[in-house]
């Protein structure tokens, strides 16, 4: 039965996870889309206005492309893409704490960052699709922007920037981290206090989200360029080119072994931040980092404080609802 016991807890923690990230998903779309503007706004073409910071960006979304609905762009898809994110890493991340007692610093930053790839291969597509359809200053359906990927990179496109998604496991990795060892020590201490812990809980969640995207914030930056695919590919052109005329100067075989790695990595997340240093400066990478911070902690923390509550809302129930059943 302990097996058992794991699977349902695992069970409830997805489905209660799954809810409170799609509460906190539509909460905050709109500053999610103004950041995702601010991240990609340097390499999308001249047409698009410049944004100047987060309540530029409301001002000129809401005057100049719709009003407000123009803000809700892709909503639907982005919630949908949070709840099944949630539901598996939640899923996975739980059973894999219930398997592993007391785990090392490494073990549990390694569940986080195992559970984030396994729930991001299934909800990169639809990550991709929402990312091109909050660029978008004109509504788009779905399926309009699922062919114009595909026309684009073919199938194999609706996964880019999944190089940068491996390395952005990282980010609940070391939110569940910090948020787990904030709260073992300051939770104790407030039993005997009167202090209300949801709110506790709530800026423990928050806090610790905004720690992590602090620290992995450039490779957020760096998914949301390769994203946007026809520009990527004409920074990749450039820097092969250069890359071609480097190896040239030092004498080496542009078909080479070596040039021929330098070639495959130039095409991955850390390729695009070395160029975008290079092209644009070390700003460039936090360009938006303030609204996604202000995200991060209002969204991080609405969806632990809900989760908690609907969880033990599902345990009681359970427990409930066992007579009846039997």
């Amino acid at each position: 039965m302990p097996s058992d016991n794991t699977a349902l807890d695992a069970l409830g923690h997805a489905v209660s996870g799954s809810i409170g990230t799609g509460i906190s998903t539509a909460a905050v779309f709109p500053l999610d889309l103004i950041v995702t503007r601010l991240k990609a706004q340097r390499q999308a073409d001249s047409s698009h206005h410049r944004y100047h910071g987060v309540v530029d960006g409301f001002k000129a979304i809401a005057s100049r492309e719709g009003g407000i609905a123009a803000l809700y762009n892709g909503l639907g898809p982005d919630i949908g893409k949070s709840v099944v994110d949630s539901f598996l890493f939640f899923g996975f991340y739980t059973y894999l704490r219930k398997k592993i007692t007391n785990p090392s610093v490494a073990q549990e930053l390694s569940m986080g960052a195992l559970a984030g790839a396994f729930s991001r291969v299934v909800t990169t597509p639809i990550s991709n699709v929402v990312t091109r359809m909050q660029m978008k200053s004109e509504a788009a359906s779905l399926s309009q922007v699922f062919a114009e990927i595909r026309n684009e990179s073919s199938f194999l496109g609706l996964w880019s920037g999944y190089s940068a998604t491996l390395i952005l496991t990282t980010n609940p990795s070391i939110t569940f981290f910090v948020n787990r060892r904030l709260a073992k020590r300051i939770l104790p201490a407030l039993n005997s206090e009167d202090v209300p812990v949801a709110w506790v809980a709530f800026f423990l969640a928050a806090f610790s989200k905004s720690t992590a995207t602090a620290l992995t914030y450039p490779f957020q930056t760096g998914r949301t360029r390769l994203q946007m695919r026809n520009e990527t590919d004409q920074d990749n052109q450039e820097a092969t080119r250069e890359k071609a005329r480097e190896a040239k100067r030092q004498g080496q075989s542009p078909g080479s072994l070596a040039a021929r790695i330098v070639a495959v990595l130039d095409k991955t997340v850390i390729g695009l931040i070395i160029r975008i240093v290079k092209k644009e400066g070390l700003r460039a990478l936090y360009v938006g980092l303030q609204g996604e911070l202000l995200k991060g902690f209002l969204s991080h923390g609405l969806t632990m404080v809900t989760k908690g509550l609907l969880h033990r809302l599902v345990i009681r129930l359970w427990i409930l609802s066992r007579p009846v059943l039997r």
